[in-house]
């Protein structure tokens, strides 16, 4: 009707927003803050277990590429008085004559590991070890060529016990002798895969390498002990199904269960890197996953 007016405070037009929804509450910002900082803490936690995982990683090749240096180090410290290096010879025999003479009680001539081979006083023991042999009545025939090499191998042993058993050193006695232990067992077991090869398997087989093999560790799974069989992520998938096939053939052989530990499968993968570089036929078998 004409000259008739809207109520004031009508549904559409909601009187100071009392309909409104209301802002939220202080309490509520507060959660939403806690919870985006709890969320970026659970991100800050899986960052930092990869990094730490990558500096173990690191820190295992590095500790590898110090023995080799350590090795380099101690093949330069000895002086060849030949311009062309005899390749040492290793003779058990003189080796063990060696240890014996230099550790008696009755020696006071022994080799000081905190110097170099050639020092005056490293020299004496070498020169006083080569007559004591020479006179030995059960190595009269023995070459004194090779009655030194065997002192200078000695040497070395002794020089790198010593520095093992400094504290800063110990970490890294470990690490090295655990990946030489392992290197041994894919060794085996290389080598006993090959032994129960097929003829049509050969092919396949034929760029195999130590580096490809599961590691094999101790340890126990469900109450059972036994080898933690860890296969590594870069193995092809048809290599890695040519190993399952020889493991059954070897496990079904009683002389190679009797002689092996058990192997307990974990289905993690090694944390071993590939090397840097395969034989062009490996590549083209596929025989790696990089």
């Amino acid at each position: 009707m004409a000259g008739r007016r809207l109520p004031f405070n009508s549904p559409s037009t909601p009187l100071h927003g009392r309909d409104e929804p209301l802002s939220s509450s202080p309490q509520t910002s507060e959660k939403k803050l806690l919870n985006a900082i709890s969320g970026m803490s659970r991100q800050l936690t899986q960052f930092a277990a990869v990094v730490n995982e990558q500096f173990a990683l690191v820190n295992s090749r590095l500790l590898a590429i110090e023995e080799r240096l350590l090795a380099l180090d101690l093949k330069n410290c000895a002086e060849e008085t030949n311009s062309k290096k005899r390749r040492r010879v290793h003779n058990p025999k003189i080796a063990e004559a060696v240890r014996r003479l230099h550790n008696s009680e009755t020696n006071c001539r022994r080799y000081e590991p905190e110097q170099g081979l050639t020092s005056p006083h490293n020299e004496a023991v070498t020169s006083y070890l080569l007559g004591a042999m020479s006179a030995s009545p059960d190595l009269h025939d023995a070459d004194n060529d090779d009655i030194v090499s065997a002192c200078k191998t000695y040497y070395e042993t002794v020089r790198r016990s010593f520095r093992y058993k400094h504290a800063d050193l110990a970490s890294q006695a470990e690490a090295v002798k655990s990946l030489a232990r392992s290197r041994s067992r894919r060794k085996r077991l290389l080598e006993a895969r090959q032994s129960v090869l097929a003829e049509d398997e050969v092919g396949l087989w034929k760029c195999a390498t130590i580096d490809l093999m599961s590691d094999e560790e101790d340890g126990i799974v469900g109450g059972v002990s036994g080898w933690i069989v860890r296969p590594p992520s870069f193995r092809s998938q048809e290599l890695t199904e040519l190993c399952a096939t020889l493991q059954s053939r070897l496990e079904a052989i009683p002389k190679y269960r009797a002689t092996h530990h058990r192997r307990l499968k974990s289905g993690l993968s090694s944390d071993r890197m590939p090397l840097l570089a395969y034989s062009s036929e490996a590549e083209n078998r596929d025989f790696t996953e990089l």
